[in-house]
């Protein structure tokens, strides 16, 4: 028996008008600063202002949430009261505005109360409404059930990664307007996360048909848009298909599962602090020649992706499985040159002496991420070593 979740999706041009449809007065909008700065915040608050809706905003929300912030933003929403919780922005504001929905509802819980086996959650909803808006095109946070906070231990920003089916927001409106005014990098950086998600839930423990529909219609369009929203950031079409990619990847990966490259990508942001998007993405290709090497002869991922190859069009149906199947890496890496995006660790400036002094915390922290448990072919402690350090050179993986 399997499960399908789903926030209620508004998207395409003009999306943010369904907010009239929407009851409730009092919301509590949860965002950044930059967001405020860039204007994006006035966009909504203009918007509410003609409904007629009331609102407070807290705008401290930090790129990687820690857990203080989460708690502080949760006393102000309890003292303002609302009927409408907002989380405008990327993955980190929409992680922390999920939090303090949770929290707001159950004020007596802390963070760590946020599991997948805590059963009130499936309540969430009773004294307010979620609606996330996503002002990038990556995360997809907008429809799952996670909220990755960091706190400090051992001497690092460990993200914990919470989940719960009940956190999937009420509403995701998913509207161009927003990341239409991203810059290039963030627009790259963002679209390899939503990739990430795609390839990571279709080689996963928990894929299923209704996820690997959706990660073959993001890697379609992510391959055809992001090249053009890249070189024309105005091109509206492109970005719209591509914010909508965004959302439906964010529903592959919250149905079916992450694996070891956001495990990796993780333990990396948390040591380095990388953007989210450009460590899962450089771990991307590495974790895919990983499990197409796995000695296990019942393993399936060889037919998996020789398969996905074929059905994107990158391999005639007569073409042998196995070269099919690496057809994908190949054309990952070749999208990655195309946009420019980094192909190897060491091309974020972290030094290799800097990277080797911290590989044992990066291994333990993959140990602690759930993600880490969903690869098709398990990883060992060896096996990691080497994936970081293949990674760090930008070696193909052969093991």
């Amino acid at each position: 028996m399997w499960f399908f979740y789903s926030p209620n999706i508004i998207y395409g041009e003009d999306a943010l008008n369904f907010l009239e449809n929407i009851s409730g007065d009092k919301c509590f909008i949860v965002t950044d600063k930059n967001l405020e700065e860039l204007g994006y915040l006035k966009i909504l608050t203009d918007k509410l202002d003609q409904l007629g809706k009331n609102y407070e905003i807290f705008t401290d929300v930090d790129p990687d949430p820690k857990e203080k912030g989460v708690l502080t933003a949760k006393e102000i929403c309890i003292s303002y009261a609302p009927d409408l919780i907002i989380g405008l922005g990327g993955g980190s504001v929409m992680d922390t505005a999920k939090a303090v929905w949770a929290l707001y509802e159950f004020p007596d819980y802390s963070i760590t109360d946020i599991h997948p086996f805590q059963r009130s959650l499936y309540d969430l909803g009773k004294k307010a409404k979620m609606i996330c808006i996503p002002t990038t095109s990556g995360t997809g946070a907008e429809t799952t059930m996670i909220v990755i906070i960091s706190r400090f231990e051992d001497n690092v920003w460990k993200k914990y990664e919470q989940a719960h089916k009940g956190l999937i927001p009420t509403y995701a409106i998913v509207d161009p307007v927003f990341p239409a005014g991203m810059p290039p990098k963030l627009t790259i950086y963002t679209a390899f996360d939503a990739l990430a998600h795609a390839f990571e839930s279709y080689i996963n423990l928990w894929k299923n048909e209704f996820s690997n529909a959706l990660c073959l219609k993001v890697i379609e369009l992510i391959f055809k848009y992001l090249p053009i929203v890249v070189k024309d950031g105005n091109n509206m079409e492109a970005r719209d298909l591509m914010h909508q990619a965004a959302t439906i990847s964010g529903l592959a990966i919250g149905n079916a599962s992450g694996n070891l490259s956001h495990a990796m990508g993780h333990s990396l942001g948390s040591v380095f602090h990388t953007i989210h998007g450009t460590a899962v993405g450089i771990y991307l290709p590495y974790n895919i020649q990983y499990c197409l090497n796995n000695p296990d002869e019942n393993d399936k991922t060889t037919e998996i992706l020789g398969i996905l190859a074929k059905r994107l069009g990158w391999a005639n149906w007569n073409k042998d499985i196995n070269i099919s199947a690496h057809i994908v890496i190949d054309n990952i890496m070749e999208l990655q040159k195309e946009v420019n995006f980094p192909t190897r660790v060491q091309d974020l400036g972290i030094s290799r002496e800097e990277y080797d002094n911290n590989l044992n915390m990066l291994i333990n922290l993959c140990y602690q991420s759930a993600f880490g448990t969903m690869n098709l072919r398990s990883v060992n402690a060896e096996d990691l070593r080497k994936l970081f350090t293949y990674s760090y050179e930008g070696q193909d993986i052969d093991f």
